[in-house]
């Protein structure tokens, strides 16, 4: 999966924050003793360890249709003579009021059932009844998603319908307008809640066809989706436009500076920092992307939440204490959160 990039804020820019950080940093010649970017950031142990997806859980049986809170129904009453009670709603008890005959609890049973006990009491009047019920508006037969899709709200679940299929009809993740083939959703993180309880089940996985994760969707369900916002990578400094990244597994550190246009007129190629780890006590890296073209030097992967400092040719490098940075590092990451995207309200 590619990243997508988004553009700069007009009014506090991130070449501008990026121009701060660097004053604030300080400059002295030479490395100064910086560590060499690793070729992979998982050896490095800065981040936390991958969370491990859930286990998943067996595939349900199919259900009958059953009753739910919101659904509408028609009665045919046949004794006599047939006729028909329409309109009738079931409560949010799961309560079906039947004139006459008073309320009858429907809620989660199958339609068969529910004839049954609302037969049962008409037959306290008329011992010769018989009911059907036909399902008329399945209000109740929904599932909510919400978060970073494209269109939020509740949809109706039909049979067979699964994790992957109500994803696919909330409209798939919400994506950059410069790159709308990839997703903004966290795949990873999302949550399909049944009866208040988050099941053991990975989205990204339903998406890939695995069977234990892509589960029956079932009346009730709530899917949540979050956006990516945790891990986004800023390049800033002496660059064309200074952006912030959706992460992709493999980004390398020179794909992220030509994401960001390039170098400026006024950048040491030279001279690149990468700054990683938590915010209270991130370590600095440097890279050099002439010796990377060269050969000299392994081109690294970037790690989700890394800042790359492009330096400028005037400055050629950046001190080697972090007690300056903190403070700025902290107005960097809010003004990239500021960047995601919107979500649209329902």
């Amino acid at each position: 999966m590619g990243a997508v990039t988004k553009p700069p804020i007009a009014h506090l820019s991130l070449a501008g924050l990026g121009a701060l950080l660097l004053a604030t940093l300080g400059l002295t010649p030479g490395c100064g003793g910086l560590p060499r970017a690793p070729a992979n950031p998982s050896t490095e142990g800065l981040h936390a360890e991958a969370v491990a997806p859930p286990a998943g859980m067996e595939d349900a049986p199919p259900a009958p249709l059953s009753l739910h809170p919101g659904d509408v129904v028609a009665l045919r009453l046949q004794s006599a003579e047939v006729t028909s009670v329409d309109g009738l709603t079931v409560d949010s008890r799961g309560v079906l009021h039947v004139p006459l005959a008073g309320d009858v609890d429907v809620r989660d049973v199958p339609l068969s059932e529910a004839e049954r006990r609302v037969e049962a009491a008409l037959q306290r009047f008329d011992r010769t009844v018989r009911v059907g019920i036909t399902l008329e508006d399945p209000q109740g037969q929904q599932a909510t998603v919400v978060g970073a899709v494209n269109e939020q709200g509740r949809f109706r679940v039909v049979p067979g319908m699964r994790l992957a299929d109500l994803y696919a009809t909330a409209g798939g993740g919400v994506t950059s307008s410069e790159a709308p083939s990839v997703t903004l959703a966290d795949l990873h993180l999302a949550r399909l809640v049944r009866g208040g309880q988050a099941l053991p089940v990975s989205l990204a996985l339903a998406l890939q066809g695995d069977p234990r994760h892509n589960v029956r969707i079932q009346p009730g369900d709530q899917l949540f989706v979050p956006a990516q916002l945790g891990g986004l990578i800023s390049v800033v400094g002496e660059v064309r436009s200074a952006r912030v990244i959706i992460p992709s597994d493999g980004l390398r550190l020179s794909q992220a500076v030509a994401m960001a246009g390039g170098y400026s007129r006024d950048a040491n190629y030279g001279d690149i920092r990468i700054v990683r780890g938590p915010r209270e006590a991130p370590v600095v890296y440097r890279a050099a992307l002439d010796h990377i073209a060269a050969g000299e030097h392994p081109d690294p992967v970037l790690a989700p939440g890394d800042i790359v400092l492009v330096g400028s040719s005037a400055l050629a490098d950046f001190r080697d204490g972090m007690g300056a940075i903190s403070g700025v590092l902290s107005i960097l990451s809010t003004a990239a959160i500021g960047l995601a995207i919107p979500l649209t309200a329902p």
